[in-house]
């Protein structure tokens, strides 16, 4: 029979160090400074500002931490994909920010090397999942929960797409759905200011009209 782990006291839970990835801005204001390992879900449909949401978290997070974005949807060499890099000037962030387009299977020994990126972005998870299971999927997340991992899915209508998008979204400490250039913070904490997070200023405006 295996053995039980003690059980632990409150001061126990309390006295552990809980590691912090800073955030600033309108993104501390939207998520405060989010734990350095946990699971987000982003969800959103066409042409919403999920795609650009993204690449601006990502850039918050590769302002001090080692960031990979598995770009599995989109080709590398993908025109729109440029656009954005060049957009949100994420040569500003070299140094911490790398692309890929791994695998399953690639993507799980690129982070079991020393020195593996800390925040890890899979866009989408409709394609880097294809021909898995759900339980491949929690395998995943435990294999490398100390990190941060950034599951992006789509969307129908305010809701993820599919059920296993949706089981991702159950399962995510961080939840984010993205509509008409707003990003809406659905999860497990909140920023001090906001729970909302406008992508693009002109495009939110212009979809609804001046507040």
């Amino acid at each position: 029979m295996e053995k039980l782990k003690r059980a632990l006291t409150v001061s126990n839970v309390l006295s552990v160090i809980v590691s912090v990835i800073k955030f600033t801005g309108r993104f501390f204001d939207v998520f405060g400074n989010p734990q350095k390992k946990g699971r987000w879900f982003i969800w959103g449909d066409s042409s919403s500002g999920k795609s650009s949401f993204i690449m601006q978290l990502i850039k918050e997070f590769a302002k001090t931490e080692k960031t990979i974005l598995v770009s599995r949807e989109e080709d590398l060499d993908d025109e729109n994909l440029q656009d954005r890099l060049k957009l949100f000037q994420m040569q500003d962030v070299a140094k911490n920010f790398s692309l890929v387009d791994d695998t399953f299977e690639q993507l799980i020994e690129r982070l079991e090397r020393r020195n593996s990126a800390q925040v890890v972005v899979i866009d989408s998870v409709a394609y880097f999942f294809m021909g898995y299971t759900f339980e491949d999927y929690l395998n995943f997340r435990k294999r490398f929960k100390d990190k941060t991992l950034v599951f992006v899915g789509h969307a129908k209508g305010q809701n993820p797409k599919t059920e296993f998008e949706d089981r991702i979204k159950f399962d995510a400490t961080q939840k984010v759905v993205v509509s008409g250039y707003l990003a809406t913070n659905k999860g497990r904490k909140y920023g001090p200011n906001a729970t909302q997070y406008v992508v693009w200023e002109k495009g939110y405006q212009d979809l609804h009209g001046q507040q």
